[in-house]
């Protein structure tokens, strides 16, 4: 068991070791530094979207507002340089991760159930050791 959870430190040390994570972690503290307006407006607009969908969903009378705000604030946060750039990256390291998670699955079985490109895994699978 030992040697199994060195292997796993190993992996991690590997991952650790990807050219894009100090940058994703550098735009990560850029944005929450500079960019912090935008991002608690567009929080808050989450939060008032989801207060109104709670209240009365589509038939609240905010409805229409509260999701024009939301759509509005988002699209202004995402648009930015860094934050384009921070996605980017996150976008290219999670594909790794699971490009790394459905090779490790399929050396173990090809009955385990792995996400596809997007996320998802599909429904009836199991494993089963023969």
């Amino acid at each position: 068991m030992t040697d199994i959870i060195m292997k796993a430190y190993d992996v991690l040390d590997e991952i650790l070791k990807d050219p894009s994570l100090p940058e994703i972690k550098k735009l990560n503290q850029s944005i929450d530094h500079n960019y912090k307006l935008e991002i608690k407006a567009f929080n808050d607009a989450k939060i008032k979207y989801e207060q109104v969908l709670n209240e009365g969903g589509t038939y609240h009378p905010d409805y229409k507002q509260s999701i024009k705000t939301l759509s509005e604030t988002k699209k202004a946060l995402y648009e930015l340089k860094d934050v384009k750039k921070y996605l980017e990256l996150e976008l290219s390291f999670e594909s790794s991760l699971n490009e790394f998670l459905n090779t490790i699955s399929k050396t173990i079985s090809e009955h385990v159930p792995t996400p596809n490109k997007f996320g998802m895994i599909k429904k009836g699978g199991s494993c089963h050791v023969h």
